[in-house]
This record gives structure tokens, C-alpha cells and sequence, in this order.
């Protein structure tokens, strides 16, 4: 038997985690025992990762000289931990769906989050294993990287979890660093088609004006610090508008508390407590469920509605503008009483009308003529238009049960006129009402003894 040596050589990879066999040179078939072939890997110190199949095969008469170069041994690379990941619960990006889309205006969301509600969650990292060079070396891996993004504003991180919670209703702000709640959003301009329209779960701040057709919506407060055209601005908190509100017959102002605002012209306002106006409202329709102040202005034309005090400079004007002023009645909401009185009217004639065609028919089948196949048909119909009647009758009689049309307490109101009212103004408590006929200056009107009394400042 020839030495092994003379006929083979090994080459070891630079990472020593493979070791190729090649032959030196021609030579005849030769027959090498396990042993010759494990002292031949020992003599290089190769211990591990050992091809067996290989070895076995330089042992048999059979072996192919011509399949060399052949991998003899093999390290084991070591298993690299996995990095901790953030997942995202309801993503945190601001794209608008085409599904979500309502209008041309709606450009993007804005990621929002609720107190308590669940942000994001992480998942641990891995360590990996060691590996194993062919020398038998430990072979170190690369542990896994914590997730570095921290708990920023208005966010903490539970350890026990291993979740991020929102400590505040806001808005979602992300990046490599933090991850915020940022109670309030902020627009630095106007609202154009580049920023759209705006609904949001904190508050909002827009450095500019809201032109007509744009919607914006917040469940806390609403500060804009130009003018308001016609658009829909709501509120769960309350509104700031530091110019004032250019309606043209179709602006909407809706506000939780308070509504605060420069001017008011042809435009719709509703306010859960305040209305406070720093100038003029001028044919528009406002409610405020406590008061309406006119602080430096007059209020002409329109339908106005408080629970407890209007206060302005002039009402009305010499024009003698038709103004109407409701004090403890929602005069909207009244409205839409008598609208839906006279549908339930209408209906329960129309239902009067129909069971007198159903019992006629009903008599007329109890005889022994009958009814015809026409008239069954009839009262088939009658039946399905019973049931139709009767079911838009309990939906009326809800909506009645749910509507507030009366605010406040009549003795606590009253109309406070620090200028003139002028004739055409139609004063209302509650259910009294009293048409101004000539012009009173300097005036006070309040509810006395069941009557609407005017009297002087």
C-alpha cells in the first residue's frame, strides 16, 4: 500500500468549515484501511464534521479515482439569532383605501390611537447557536438585536406583554427611535387637496383657513385660526374659529361644549353648552344649549335657539329683517316635531283607510258569494300595506320619544338687547311667543307670571 500522503492532499477553506481531498497526480488504484485514512485527517487536525461515506469509500476496491476533488469534512456554521421585531396591531400608515375613499378631498388617515388601546408588541430575540469549524472549534454566532424603538410621549411599554399602549387619544407618530401619541394634529396652512379632509382622535389645530366643500372632525377640541367657508366642522370638544364662518347657506359648525368664533354669516351652528360670538350673526341658524352672546356685534336675520340667555348689541335691524329667537325650545328641533306630528297624521289616516278596505273584505269572504281572485289580491296587499303603515309609525313615535326639543328652565331665561331690537323679531319661551311690533332700546325679555314681559335694562 502506498502512503496516503504522497497521493492525496487537503485543502482547507478559509473559514476552516471545509476540507476538500484531491489526488496529487495519476497513479494506479489503491485500497487505504479507515485508519490510514483517519490518521491521514488527524495529521491535519481535522476532527470534525468528518464525511463518513467519503472515508468508507477510499476502503473499497471499487472507488473512482476520477471523482476528485471530493469534500471530506464539513464544519457546522452556527445558527444566527433572530432580531426582536415590532408588530404593528392596526398598522401605522396613512393611506387611504379606495374602499375608504368617500370624496376627492379624502387624500389620507390619520393613524389614531384611543387611551389604553393596544399599539404594537414585540418579539423577543433569539440567541442562536455556536457552530463547529472542522479543527473542533466553537464557531460563535451573531445573537439576535433587541428592538430598540422606545415608549415616546403619551406611550408606555409593558414589560409583562411586551406591548406598547397609548396613554392618550392622538395621533400615531412612529419612527426608528420612538413611538408617539401626539394629542394634537396640526396643520400649518390652509386645508388644500394636499392635506384633504381631517377626522381625528384627539384635537385639531389648523394654522389657516377651511375652504367650502373640506370636512373636519375631532373628538376633542377644534382650534382654526383663519375663516371657515362652507364647510362641516365637528367637535367632540369645543371649536375655535378666530376669523369667523362665511357659510353661504351651507356651512356647518357642530361642537361637543363650546363654540367660539369671530363672525357668523349664512351658515349652521350648534353648540352642546356656549355660542360666543365676537361680532355679528347674520342669517344663520344657531343653537346653544346654554347661551348665545353676541359680545361686541348684533345678530340679523335667522332662527336662534338658547336654553338660557341670548345677549347681543342690536337684534334685528332697520330693514326690519324677519329674526326669530327661541329661548328653552330647540326651534330645529321643533321644527322637525311638526314635520313628523303631521307624518304620523297622515299615516294613521292612511291606516284608518286600510282597515276599513281589510274588514269590508274580510265580511265580504265570510259570505257565501266570497271574495274574487282580484279581491284577494287586494287584500293581500291591503295586509302588506298594514304592515308597512305600522312600522313607519313605531319608527315616528321613537324618533319623538328621542327628540329634546325643550332646553333649559324657562324662569332662569333671557334676552338681554344692550342696543336696539328692532320691529319683525319674534321672541319665543318655550311655547309663548310674542312678535315685536316697534323698537325697544336697552331691553330685557324674560318670563313672569306666565307671560313674556319686556322691561328696560
Amino acid at each position: 500500500m502506498g502512503n496516503i500522503h504522497d497521493i492525496f492532499n487537503l485543502t482547507i477553506s478559509k473559514d476552516s468549515m471545509t476540507v476538500s481531498m484531491d489526488k496529487k497526480g495519476e497513479f494506479e488504484l489503491q485500497i487505504f484501511d479507515e485508519d490510514t485514512v483517519q490518521n491521514f485527517l488527524d495529521d491535519h487536525k481535522i476532527v470534525y464534521g468528518i464525511d463518513e461515506t467519503v472515508v468508507k469509500q477510499l476502503t473499497e476496491a471499487s472507488y473512482d479515482m476520477n471523482v476528485f476533488p471530493v469534500v471530506i469534512a464539513k464544519g457546522l456554521p452556527p445558527t444566527h439569532g433572530k432580531n426582536g421585531e415590532i408588530h404593528f396591531i392596526d398598522g401605522h400608515n396613512n393611506v387611504i383605501s379606495h374602499e375608504e375613499k368617500q370624496n376627492f378631498r379624502d387624500v389620507y388617515k390619520i393613524p389614531s390611537k384611543k387611551n389604553g388601546e393596544k399599539i404594537a408588541y414585540i418579539t423577543k430575540p433569539t440567541l442562536g447557536e455556536v457552530g463547529f469549524n472542522v479543527y473542533g472549534k466553537e464557531v460563535r454566532q451573531i445573537k439576535g438585536k433587541h428592538v430598540k424603538v422606545k415608549a415616546g410621549k403619551h406611550v408606555e411599554f409593558v414589560e409583562s406583554d411586551a406591548t406598547y399602549y397609548a396613554r392618550a387619544d392622538g395621533q400615531l407618530s412612529v419612527n426608528d427611535k420612538f413611538i408617539h401619541v401626539y394629542p394634537t394634529y396640526e396643520v400649518a396652512g390652509d386645508l388644500s387637496l394636499k392635506t384633504g379632509n381631517i377626522d381625528f382622535v384627539g384635537s385639531i389645530t389648523i394654522r389657516g383657513s377651511v375652504p367650502a366643500g373640506y370636512t373636519v372632525k375631532a373628538a376633542g377640541d377644534i382650534h382654526i385660526h383663519g375663516l371657515v367657508e362652507a364647510a362641516y366642522i365637528e367637535a367632540g370638544g369645543s371649536i375655535y374659529i378666530s376669523e369667523g364662518i362665511a357659510g353661504l347657506k351651507k356651512g356647518k359648525v357642530i361642537a361637543g361644549q363650546d363654540v367660539k368664533v369671530g363672525y357668523i354669516n349664512q351658515a349652521t351652528v350648534e353648540a352642546g353648552q356656549d355660542l360666543i360670538v365676537q361680532n355679528s350673526i347674520i342669517h344663520s341658524h344657531c343653537v346653544a344649549q346654554q347661551n348665545i352672546t353676541c359680545q361686541n356685534g348684533n345678530i340679523i336675520g335667522g332662527i336662534y335657539s338658547a336654553g338660557k340667555l341670548i345677549t347681543a348689541k342690536d337684534i334685528g335691524n332697520k330693514m326690519y329683517t324677519k329674526t326669530e329667537l327661541s329661548l328653552g325650545v330647540n326651534s330645529k328641533l321643533r321644527e322637525k316635531e311638526k314635520a313628523l306630528h303631521k307624518q304620523k297624521k297622515d299615516l294613521l289616516s292612511n291606516k284608518n283607510k286600510l282597515q276599513q278596505l281589510g274588514d269590508s273584505l274580510k265580511l265580504k269572504e265570510k259570505t257565501s258569494s266570497g271574495i274574487s281572485s282580484k279581491e284577494r289580491i287586494i287584500l293581500l296587499k291591503q295586509r302588506r300595506a298594514m304592515e308597512q303603515t305600522e312600522a313607519q309609525l313605531e319608527e315616528i313615535e321613537n324618533e319623538l320619544s328621542e327628540l329634546q326639543v325643550s332646553i333649559g328652565n324657562l324662569e332662569e331665561m333671557k334676552l338681554l338687547v344692550k342696543g336696539i331690537m328692532y320691529p319683525n323679531v319674534d321672541v319665543s319661551f318655550g311655547k309663548y311667543k310674542k312678535s315685536i311690533t316697534k323698537e325697544y332700546k336697552f331691553t330685557q325679555v324674560y318670563m313672569d307670571d306666565h307671560e313674556i314681559t319686556i322691561q328696560s335694562l
